[in-house]
């Protein structure tokens, strides 16, 4: 099945893309940097302002704001495409035998490939009004919390709330900058 998607001009859009059958890919560094590396160069590449994420252990939450000639659509199929191969490297590197033996069942059982780590598709919401960005903001940072993985949003390492409360930049920049 796959999902509607509306391109509109100058809106921000709220994602969510999970891994192929919820497998829990995202619970090493390992494989986390990769994907707040990759968030980094598309963001570049596309034109595009990264206004929030959160890394969970078998999905992704973005907060973009394309502000360029892309789409929201070319964004996420260039991410996805691309850190679905460094995923699969990883995995191999680190012989870590069940989960690329469940990439090679995924892109057997999808005939889409050799190997599949996405579910096809995305989840995007449009993000029409300030007040609906801080909310959904505030949803994407306590995710985490309502997971049981930490006790408050700020213990939670892979995830844009430290970038907005301490200014913490380290695993990647958030632009901050709600408007073109």
């Amino acid at each position: 099945m796959s999902l509607q998607h509306y391109q509109m001009e100058g809106h921000i859009y709220y994602v969510t893309t999970n891994v192929y059958n919820r497998l829990r890919l995202f619970t090493r560094p390992s494989f986390i940097i990769p994907l707040l590396d990759s968030i980094n160069y598309y963001r570049y590449q596309h034109q595009c302002k990264v206004l929030g994420y959160v890394v969970m252990p078998d999905h992704l939450h973005l907060m973009l704001f394309p502000t360029g000639e892309s789409h929201l659509a070319e964004f996420m199929r260039d991410y996805k495409r691309f850190t679905a191969g460094r995923m699969v490297r990883q995995a191999k590197v680190e012989s870590i035998k069940e989960w690329v033996n469940a990439f090679e069942a995924a892109g057997d059982e999808t005939n889409r490939g050799e190997n599949k780590v996405w579910q096809d598709s995305y989840w995007d919401k449009n993000i029409f009004s300030e007040r609906f960005l801080r909310q959904k903001l505030n949803y994407m940072h306590r995710n985490p919390v309502r997971a049981k993985l930490v006790e408050q949003p700020e213990d939670y390492a892979y995830s844009s709330y430290r970038n907005y409360i301490a200014n913490d930049n380290t695993l990647t920049e958030i632009d901050m900058g709600w408007t073109q």
